[in-house]
């Protein structure tokens, strides 16, 4: 009966229950576009670094990764890949990293130089897919090199040149060997395109006297499985000499800016919740200031103070429900709708792509962010009611009655 009457109240005045409903439809679907397009961003960050280059998580020897030394190889390489294929990951490969020095004809330049398994990194990162001149890494390839552009053209090197690289054995002697470019990297990242080299796993090991060691054991996953396989390697390998870090771990800059960003769509958040709150307070209590006269007759009828609140209260509820179900068709579908348009950011490609930004953003939004927003908007709107609820369960029957 009490919801009846309810149903009844709203649509007393459907006008007004319209704008309402519109005002909280339009807030809420607002919010899941902007939270569509703020995951969207980040999550193509967070994945574009991930597989650029770094990986979802790193396993090396106890402090490699801050203080990178060759004489600190991985301590067993074999019982990594042993414990990762029975976790069931599937894209992980072996890495070696040094610092080097690339001599071209009439220059030098410093940077890092990294030994891969041509066809295994193929299936971890897209460094592959960066090559702008020549080609990739092949399987059977001896001394080839592929660098970013900034460093070849300091070396006033192109495809089909030969330089040497000069670095530290893993004695610490000095090693030296002629190399060929065969592809050049244009990423659009200042740390890649300036100060990386690329070579074979077997060239570099030859060249550093590494005997079948590697420094980096790298594994990509998607986000859900990060967790649980960094928890269970930590546990296996305890106390053994390793380090398990995530890419958050190695590179905590990122993550704090996603998490910085967030805090201001939840400020926008609340200002947008008191809107809808200021609303649906103001709706409700204009519609309970027209029926004093009816709550007084209701009251003299034996009706309580408290189911008159209650009743006040499932109004605004209602209003709620139909203005969330409303913002989240509308918000949803365009979240839907641009997740296969995209919006297309390449005017700004020149200053996003270094973010590991892609040209063309694809809205996407996290269930987090979706049942957070939605429940505050449904709350804001009930608790907005407790202001004309209160002041009907104090009305005085007589009082009411007489009301003008």
């Amino acid at each position: 009966m009490i919801f009846q009457l309810a149903w009844r109240n709203v649509l007393r005045n459907a006008r007004r229950s319209f704008i309402t409903i519109a005002a909280i439809a339009l807030g809420l679907s607002a919010l899941l576009f902007l939270w569509g397009f703020n995951d969207g961003v980040h999550n193509s960050m967070m994945r574009n670094l991930q597989q650029t280059i770094i990986g979802s998580i790193q396993i090396h020897s106890d402090g490699y990764f801050r203080h990178p030394k060759l004489s600190r190889p991985l301590p067993d390489a074999a019982r990594v890949r042993q414990l990762l294929d029975k976790a069931g990951a599937k894209q992980y490969t072996s890495r070696i990293r040094t610092f080097a020095l690339a001599a071209g004809n009439d220059t030098s330049e410093g940077l890092v130089l990294l030994g891969v398994d041509p066809q295994r990194e193929t299936q971890v990162t897209r460094l592959h897919s960066k090559v702008s001149q020549g080609r990739f890494l092949a399987v059977g390839d001896q001394n080839t090199c592929v660098m970013g552009a900034t460093t070849a053209r300091n070396l006033g090197i192109s495809v089909g040149d030969d330089f040497v690289f000069l670095a530290q054995d893993r004695y610490g002697a000095l090693a030296a060997d002629r190399f060929r470019l065969v592809g050049v990297i244009d990423s659009g990242e200042m740390g890649i395109d300036r100060g990386l080299a690329v070579v074979p796993l077997a060239a570099l090991d030859t060249l550093l006297n590494m005997q079948g060691r590697v420094t980096d054991m790298i594994v990509l996953l998607a986000p859900q499985h990060i967790e649980p396989l960094t928890a269970m390697l930590k546990r296996q390998l305890s106390g053994d000499g390793y380090e398990v870090l995530r890419w958050y771990d190695m590179y905590p800059m990122m993550k704090q800016w996603v998490e910085l960003e967030n805090g201001f769509y939840y400020i926008f958040l609340s200002v947008v919740l008191l809107i809808v709150a200021a609303g649906v307070m103001n709706t409700v209590l204009m519609s309970t200031l027209e029926r004093m006269h009816e709550f007084g007759v209701m009251m003299a009828l034996g009706c309580g103070r408290w189911r008159l609140a209650v009743l006040v209260a499932i109004e605004s509820a209602m209003l709620g429900i139909a203005g969330v179900l409303a913002g989240m068709v509308i918000g949803l579908s365009l979240v839907f709708v641009f997740q296969h348009v995209g919006i297309d950011l390449s005017g700004q490609m020149d200053t996003i792509s270094r973010f590991y930004i892609n040209p063309v953003v694809r809205t996407e939004i996290d269930t987090t962010h979706l049942l957070v927003t939605v429940s505050s908007v449904m709350l804001a709107s009930v608790l907005a009611a407790l202001v004309p609820a209160w002041r009907v369960a104090r009305l005085e029957p007589v009082q009411a009655i007489h009301h003008v």
